[in-house]
């Protein structure tokens, strides 16, 4: 089950991947663990649960992604390519929150809300740097 879980978090942009691939396996098999002793068929409705929640998010992600030439040559962006990413890693956070939400999954919405956090902080540190101003 794990194995099915981890190829299809494959399907996810390698940017998402990277930064969210360990805590969602984390999660998972801390819900898989937890009922881990029900029947079978439970077991596949979990299953087939994670896999279409997980399709749908990589479709999303990928929806959601916009390409590094696209915003490299953004009108009036001369902000440091570092300070942009950062800024894409909140959005994507907040996107992946809100979608989480709306699916009535917390545990998720828990996991993007502190991703979220960290990549505030790590903005307001690169703003700091760069003396670029708080457009919030």
């Amino acid at each position: 089950m794990r194995g099915a879980y981890r190829f299809c978090i494959l399907l996810y942009p390698r940017q998402h991947r990277d930064q969210f691939a360990e805590e969602m396996l984390g999660v998972f098999d801390e819900a898989f663990g937890e009922r881990r002793e029900r029947r079978w068929t439970w077991s596949v409705r979990f299953a087939f649960a994670e896999i279409t929640g997980l399709l749908a998010g990589a479709a999303e992600a990928w929806l959601a992604a916009k390409p590094a030439a696209e915003v490299q040559t953004a009108p009036c962006s001369n902000l440091p390519q570092e300070l942009i990413e950062v800024q894409q890693r909140v959005d994507a956070n907040i996107a992946g929150m809100v979608h989480a939400i709306a699916n009535h999954q917390f545990e998720w919405a828990r996991i993007h809300s502190d991703a979220e956090r960290r990549a505030r902080e790590s903005l307001r540190v690169l703003r700091e740097k760069h003396g670029a101003r708080n457009t919030e």
